[in-house]
């Protein structure tokens, strides 16, 4: 099926469904993120904004215009009218609809309306989308109430989140921010407020919500605002008046236009994927929600490690569920994540003997107090250490770095001291565990005995508390766990602190422990990783902000463009990855033209590329969905500020040698590199056996 046959396809789907009335799932199933057709936006948007399902009180509006700011909604709305450019016969009859909107919502939430809101801004394109009043105000009160902050003002948790994301992707930034005294208000605040409705053009906007609205994440707008940043960065650093650096943060959304949309929603679900998601439930009810919600942070309270309020967190926390699900050493973390964590456990040596997780690094959080030299080479050899479990792809480990505390700020008075040193060399993904060992061993129990390394019942400090409290109905499950001897007392050597990595790396440890040395002696030994560029057809090929790319090699000499789609082949995984032709496979997800990522395996076979699909609920099948020969890959390329983003571009070569694109894919691939690099090797093992056979002619 070609694109322009998929194109037509769903866009009939999308008509046939709407005319049906299905429910929004089934639509969302059928646009998957696309940007909508005119004449279908406003149904898909009331869908998407609950109006399937929502009862709406607009009905009830006594039609009395008596606010005490009446006038001023009533310029309000008729500068929107105006602007939209409707026939002057129709807007007496809009304003009266706009007008009527606004003052029953302000009159049933008990609220004083204020042009500063930005209630404009969210209306205008609402209007643009032809809603009728009833839908109107299904739609804005359901974006007030759900996608937009609850508190907007300086200081506000939203503010405060965003600077936490920050921090987790782009360390380096966010400490540049804070050392120029710049926080996200200052900045973001038109963003959250209007969902860049009165930053963009509307065009932009209408494009820009075709996606946000089907996403159906309040905290997108985050992740939106982390893209525009991160892809400023540069310009960003090379400032240092902090009136410049805010003048040109946001100035920076202005310029997006419509075809923008989906690439700039597709970058902030790349963030969100790789972004752990104990935040949803933590900061929910504290940024989101009815004005008649408490704002509450929903957490423990502040004594817990990894519960402190949004003003006061120094980084996102992790939930132990989140933890052991993506940490188990038995399986990598979940398709639908990007997130996999390295965990280090920085309680006291005898605490950590006595009962850690298997796959858990130990750093003494008390060397930095007792010994700073020693705590910084412990430091500096941890990281060659998740480098190196990163690169092998150990299983149980991730990029992503997870410090494990004792559990409560009593417990962990240096925790927050290891984060912010890791933190101020620029380290990304950098988070703490709430409720640290024991919110750990809370989510173990009853099998804290089997799921524990070197668990001991009668020195554990969480079964020892247990113990000593007072009994009470229902007995303490870790109190139940059978006796395990005592663990051997390790060396106070340095390597010794490392000694307990878990049952998965103990068999590299001892090479581990060898690079660790040559890393102390040799420090500036060379950290770059193994180069993907191997030649440029056009070094001047450049893009645009977020559509562009540039050239990581291109092979323009080969034959005509192969590929198969249409017939799906559904495969036992393990067969295809034991056949003789296959060479290696990768993990990824797919990303299509509307920015939806499907779960997927790359396989590269002596003949050429085969893209499975994952089966839901069917881990151990594939569908192949398509398959690409070698000669048919014309371009592979990736953002620079993305480099797990890859596009595979295919097409032929003309007569005058110049390449013609009729094609293309997208992947996220973690540690891409290792992808690109195999099927360089391919193509370019393809092109120099095609030249010896010639040769031997």
């Amino acid at each position: 099926m070609t694109l322009e046959d998929e194109e037509n396809t769903w866009l009939l789907a999308l008509e046939a469904a709407l005319h049906d009335g299905c429910d929004v799932d089934s639509l969302l199933n059928i646009t998957r993120g696309r940007t909508l057709p005119e004449e279908c936006r406003q149904q898909v948007w009331y869908q998407c904004l609950g109006g399937g399902s929502k009862i709406s009180n607009f009905s009830e509006f006594d039609e009395v215009f008596d606010l005490p700011e009446q006038s001023v909604i009533r310029a309000d709305c008729q500068a929107i009218v105006a602007n939209l450019g409707n026939a002057e016969e129709d807007k007496v009859s809009i304003v009266c609809d706009v007008e009527s909107v606004v003052s029953h919502y302000c009159k049933s939430r008990h609220l004083q309306y204020a042009s500063q809101r930005q209630w404009a801004d969210l209306l205008t394109p609402l209007l643009a989308a032809k809603l009728s009043p009833d839908r109107l105000y299904v739609c804005f009160e359901e974006i007030l109430e759900k996608y937009i902050p609850r508190e907007s003002s300086p200081g506000s948790p939203i503010y405060h989140f965003l600077r936490l994301l920050l921090l987790y992707h782009d360390p380096q930034l966010s400490n540049h921010l804070d050392s120029l005294k710049i926080t996200p208000d200052q900045y973001a605040a038109p963003w959250v407020r209007s969902l860049f409705g009165s930053v963009c053009s509307l065009d932009t906007v209408m494009s820009l919500w075709d996606a946000y609205f089907q996403e159906r994440d309040p905290f997108f707008v985050a992740f939106l605002s982390l893209v525009i940043l991160v892809n400023a960065r540069d310009r960003v650093l090379s400032e240092r008046s902090s009136a410049a650096v805010i003048e040109t943060i946001i100035a920076l959304p202005a310029p997006l236009s419509a075809a923008d949309a989906p690439d700039f929603c597709t970058l902030a679900r790349y963030y969100a994927m790789r972004t752990p998601n104990t935040f949803r439930k933590e900061y929910q009810n504290s940024i989101f929600g009815s004005v008649y919600l408490s704002g509450g942070d929903g957490g423990d309270g502040g004594h817990v490690t990894g519960a402190l309020p949004l003003a006061q967190a120094l980084c996102l926390p992790v939930a132990p569920e989140e933890l052991l699900a993506s940490t188990s050493s038995a399986m990598y973390p979940p398709e639908s994540s990007q997130v996999g964590f390295f965990v280090i456990d920085c309680r006291p040596a005898d605490q950590f003997s006595n009962g850690h997780l298997p796959n858990a690094f130990h750093l003494d959080s008390s060397l930095m107090l007792e010994a700073v030299s020693s705590f910084n080479t412990a430091l500096q050899g941890l990281f060659i250490a998740h480098r190196q479990a990163v690169e092998a792809d150990t299983p149980g480990t991730g990029a992503h770095l997870c410090l494990v505390g004792g559990g409560t700020e009593e417990e962990d008075p240096l925790l927050h001291m290891v984060a912010a040193a890791m933190l101020q060399q620029h380290t990304a993904f950098v988070s703490l565990a709430k409720g640290g060992y024991r919110g750990i061993h809370r989510a173990l129990e009853p099998d804290v005995e089997t799921e524990l390394a070197e668990h001991n019942r009668n020195n554990c400090h969480v079964c020892v508390g247990a113990a000593k409290r007072p009994p009470s109905p229902a007995p303490s499950q870790s109190s139940s766990c059978a006796d395990k001897p005592d663990a051997s007392q390790a060396d106070s050597t340095l390597f010794n602190k490392f000694s307990s990595f878990s049952s998965v790396f103990k068999i590299k440890s001892a090479d581990l422990k060898d690079k660790l040395v040559d890393y102390i002696t040799n420090p500036a030994g060379d950290d770059s990783g193994r180069p993907v560029v191997a030649r440029h057809a056009s070094p001047d090929d450049t893009g645009d902000l977020y559509r562009g790319a540039g050239d990581i090699f291109t092979i323009g000499e080969d034959d005509a463009a192969a590929k198969t789609r249409g017939t799906v082949e559904r495969v036992l995984l393990s067969d295809l990855l034991k056949k003789p032709s296959t060479i290696t496979s990768f993990a990824c997800h797919q990303v299509r033209e509307n920015g939806y990522m499907i779960p997927s395996h790359l396989v590269l076979t002596q003949h050429g590329v085969l893209l499975v699909r994952c089966i839901e609920g069917k881990s151990k099948y594939g569908d192949i969905v398509a398959s690409r020969s070698l000669s048919s890959i014309m371009k592979i390329t990736s953002k620079k500020k993305h480099p797990d983003l890859i596009t595979f571009k295919y097409g032929t070569t003309r007569a005058d040698g110049e390449a013609v694109i009729t094609d293309m894919d997208r992947f996220l691939i973690p540690n891409a590199s290792r992808a690109t690099h195999a099927v360089k090797e391919l193509i370019l093992q393809q092109s120099d056996d095609a030249a010896a056979s010639e040769a031997n002619k």
